[in-house]
């Protein structure tokens, strides 16, 4: 009766699963957070439903995706608005209102300097006819990503997200893609002019001198840093001028001293400056033990600066796997990290996920 069995075992799994969400705990005074990469929310809920859903089980904030290098998701004064605008909506002000209404918290996630899916051609074709996107160390262009020395795209990067702490009762700005995508970007001529300005001198032969020679990669890495940083620093203080409570925060690469220097993003100095209110190393690991190590070495590098690791429950095999992601929320827990961020707040978590959660680990207590 091969049918019957499994039917009954997998009735089974269902209730140990149960049974071992119920038999969890909540902490009082714990930072739950999702970060939300549609600017939409979930898929077949309107922000009303996807809010009340993160409140019911005892999520306090969400981070939705709402704007990017050449697209907003609202009504921009300062990026071009997305395609669709009039016809679905302001989606920062739906979002805050549905917030607001369940009191969970909102902190803005803009993709930084990456251009996505969604910016018009248009705009695209502009930025590269002006020498605004990248130059790979071979010599390809990189259209999607804006140059991150460039004074305009630095400009736009600060001016877009500070606009949006001026215009929304939001509360938090959250950085992600607040870097180079890697090694190759970006050598194009605008780079090479201010770094030599930087310098005084010529960095020549262009660009293999400041790979072959190591006095000279050092600087240059040290320019590449200090781009990135230059942002963060800007629209931390100019956000907090506008708003004072407002919280800044960023999604980082996991392993700061080698990802200082390949992809520029100096996050434990944006932490020991104060500029993050807290930050999100992006710990995807499937091993439970690997994410321990990450958790247990990021937290000695954020310091006093609270830390909230990012747990990568859908792009696990299983992004339904509430086992593992209890697994690692207890983790952050032994740690005291006082909160943790989970990657997706998508259709299966909110349905197959999140309910569990709210039976026992984030159960709301009466």
């Amino acid at each position: 009766e091969y049918g019957r069995a499994m039917v009954s075992a997998e009735e089974a799994q269902q209730a140990l699963i149960e049974a071992y969400c119920l038999a969890q705990q909540p902490v009082a005074d714990e930072h739950r957070a999702f970060w939300c990469h549609s600017a939409f929310g979930v898929a077949g809920m309107t922000w009303d439903e996807a809010a009340r859903r993160l409140a019911d089980n005892g999520f306090t904030a969400v981070l939705p995706n709402m704007l990017w290098g050449g697209v907003a998701f609202y009504r921009s004064d300062v990026l071009p608005a997305y395609k669709e605008l009039e016809s679905r909506g302001d989606q920062i002000e739906l979002c805050v209102a549905a917030c607001k209404k369940y009191g969970v918290q909102c902190h803005v996630w803009k993709v930084n300097y990456n251009m996505g899916w969604a910016t018009d051609k248009a705009f695209v074709e502009r930025m590269r006819s002006l020498g605004r996107v990248q130059v790979s160390y071979d010599g390809t262009v990189n259209e999607r990503w804006l140059c991150p020395s460039h004074p305009d795209n630095q400009k736009l990067e600060i001016e877009s997200m500070v606009e949006v702490a001026r215009k929304y009762d939001v509360d938090g700005l959250h950085f992600d893609y607040i870097r180079y995508p890697g090694r190759d970007g970006c050598f194009c001529e605008g780079c090479r002019q201010r770094f030599e300005d930087d310098l005084g001198r010529k960095a020549e032969p262009w660009p293999s001198a400041v790979r072959d020679n190591a006095r000279l990669a050092e600087k240059w890495l040290e320019f590449r840093r200090r781009q990135i940083t230059s942002v963060v620093a800007a629209v931390s203080e100019r956000a907090r001028e506008i708003r004072p409570d407002v919280q800044i925060s960023a999604a980082v690469f996991r392993n700061w001293p080698t990802d200082r220097d390949a992809v520029g993003q100096d996050w434990k100095l944006w932490c020991d400056r104060r500029y993050l209110d807290f930050v999100c190393p992006m710990d995807y690991f499937d091993s439970s033990a690997t994410f321990e190590r990450a958790v247990e070495q990021q937290l000695a590098w954020a310091g006093a600066v609270p830390c909230y690791p990012g747990i990568g429950l859908s792009v696990w095999k299983d992004p339904t796997d509430v086992a593992k992601l209890i697994e690692q929320i207890n983790i952050t827990r032994r740690f005291k990290t006082g909160g943790f961020t989970i990657f997706n707040y998508g259709p299966p978590q909110a349905r197959d996920v999140l309910p569990f959660l709210g039976k026992g680990l984030t159960r709301v207590e009466k």
